[in-house]
């Protein structure tokens, strides 16, 4: 058996290699004739797999190591009796503490407080219900909107997307979509940010192109520069607005769902889907070999921050977004690389998870808010 994979997917190698030869790839590039005779094509966000791409080939089974499927043209795949699996959820974890690095960079560098502010979040998927499930456990106020789920449960603040608007802090975790009753494409455009006040921060870790860039210019001007924003998806990756990436204080290549467990996660949750399909039992690799350990296991928290400077100093000890901002604004002045983006997403300099460091402290108020976030915690020392 032939397959082809991303050489983007950690451990591809080590978890199909069993199954079949496998062939690495760069996934933007692919073509219809490397995947002409391969059985199994294994991709991430970057590969648009279509019609254009898989007739003509013997491939039986597309496995995406991410959340999104909006590259992915799953009517054909239905039409050819192609099998095709996602990885909803891999990195769900790796997005939030994107999200709370974000908020933790504005406030140790613009000292934004945020703890106390109107949150709205847009987007309720995987991604979405895990960045509101800490949002809320830290007692923040909190509200969504989801039009597509609202009716799914009664116990979540979900509100109208003018509403959102009024909030202090907006994160967006919507796909891309430009059919249906609620198109996302261009949802932030010039009428919605019109309607922005000065001092809001913006998040944008979901899909490129839900935010009107043109708009956003505009709105950044017409607010004095008095907005703040951070951003991990552009509406024409991989060539990014220069002139956005100006105006924004946190600029990343779409790396927010990146950590190194949640990649892991992704390429494992895509192998036991094919070794389901070929019905056979997951016997050679087990999950505790696919997914890494954290690089620092725990820390003693003993001095006593305020909230917000106290989750700053422990996010960014295991993970701070202003590495990522730096290197991508180093590498696009430095212009050695054919394509910078992908370059960037390429070598990323990998990351952990907040749930893999154990946190101690005396103080009880501290653990909770740590537990929030996304920190495992030692029940034992308090």
């Amino acid at each position: 058996m032939k397959i082809i994979a991303d050489e983007n997917m950690p451990n591809a190698e080590k978890l199909f290699s069993h199954l079949g030869s496998v062939e690495l790839v760069n996934g933007r590039a692919l073509t219809q004739a490397q995947v002409k005779d391969a059985d199994v094509l294994l991709v991430r966000s970057v590969t648009k797999v279509t019609r254009d791409l898989l007739e003509g080939s013997q491939v039986r089974f597309v496995g995406s190591a991410t959340i999104g499927v909006d590259h992915i043209d799953l009517d054909y795949l239905a039409e050819a009796g192609i099998v095709f699996s996602s990885a909803p959820g891999c990195n769900a974890e790796a997005v939030a503490d994107y999200v709370f690095s974000g908020l933790s960079y504005l406030y140790m560098t613009k000292k934004l407080q945020w703890l106390d502010k109107k949150i709205g979040i847009i987007g309720y998927g995987n991604v979405g219900k895990t960045v509101y499930a800490r949002f809320a456990q830290m007692g923040c106020r909190v509200c969504v909107y989801d039009p597509l789920k609202e009716s799914d449960t009664s116990s979540i603040h979900f509100v109208s997307l003018e509403e959102i608007l009024t909030c202090d802090v907006i994160s967006l975790h919507a796909p891309l979509t430009r059919d249906g009753d609620h198109p996302t494409k261009g949802m932030l455009g010039e009428k919605e940010l019109s309607k922005l006040s000065a001092g809001v921060a913006i998040i944008s870790a979901g899909r490129g192109g839900v935010i009107d860039e043109q708009a956003l210019i505009a709105c950044h001007q017409r607010l004095e520069g008095d907005i703040h924003l951070v951003l991990d998806v552009w509406d024409k990756e991989p060539d990014i607005n220069h002139n956005v990436v100006s105006i924004v204080d946190i600029a990343t290549p779409h790396i927010a769902g990146y950590s190194k467990q949640g990649r892991e996660k992704g390429t494992w949750m895509v192998y036991q889907a094919l070794c389901q399909h070929l019905k056979l039992d997951i016997v050679d690799v087990h999950k505790h070999d696919a997914i890494s350990a954290g690089w620092f296991s725990s820390f003693d928290m003993s001095v006593e921050f305020p909230q917000e400077e106290m989750l700053a100093r422990c996010i960014h000890a295991i993970y701070d977004v202003a590495r990522d901002d730096a290197r991508l604004r180093y590498k696009y002045r430095e212009s050695k690389e054919n394509n910078v983006f992908d370059w960037l997403r390429k070598h990323y300099v990998e990351r952990d998870e907040l749930n893999t460091c154990v946190v101690s402290t005396q103080k009880n108020a501290s653990l909770n808010i740590l537990d929030a976030v996304g920190f495992s915690i030692d029940t034992n020392k308090n």
